[in-house]
């Protein structure tokens, strides 16, 4: 970990991954020290998580190495799907539909065709009905509502 505050930080982390997944295994890895940004990668579920800092907010950078930046106080949607032209568009016509707007939108791929990680950052909450709707386009695998 390279932060100053890094006990405090995974203080905070474990805190509020304990109570929401009271039964998961938690691991806690030292940052590599190659990005001075990088606070701690976290092992939750078979789910690895990397934690950055930077002069406005501590957030989620990495999902299982896909790029992200989610904040703690984050609305959205993480759509994981098998790469294909018109994800964007198909989630977003979806939550258009729905009255939810997008805030920040990021697509991240393994590679051209292979698995993919979408994330949409909205101003409104993803309701189950909404997820439900994007779990059931063709190339989608599961879809999670933040928060």
């Amino acid at each position: 970990m390279a932060h100053d505050r890094r006990e405090e930080v995974i203080k905070e982390l474990l805190a509020g991954l304990s109570e929401a997944s009271p039964d998961a295994k938690i691991a806690v890895e030292n940052s590599s020290g190659e990005y001075a940004s990088h606070l701690a990668v976290l092992n939750v579920g078979g789910n690895k998580y990397t934690f950055a800092k930077d002069f406005r907010e501590v957030y989620i950078s990495e999902i299982n190495y896909y790029s992200c930046r989610i904040t703690p106080d984050s609305y959205g949607i993480l759509v994981y799907h098998h790469d294909y032209p018109g994800v964007v568009h198909d989630v977003s016509r979806i939550l258009a539909d729905h009255q939810i707007n997008i805030s920040k939108l990021n697509v991240s791929r393994e590679q051209k065709g292979k698995n993919a990680l979408l994330v949409s950052l909205t101003d409104e909450e993803i309701t189950a009905e909404t997820v439900k709707l994007i779990e059931q386009l063709p190339q989608v695998t599961k879809a999670i509502s933040l928060r």
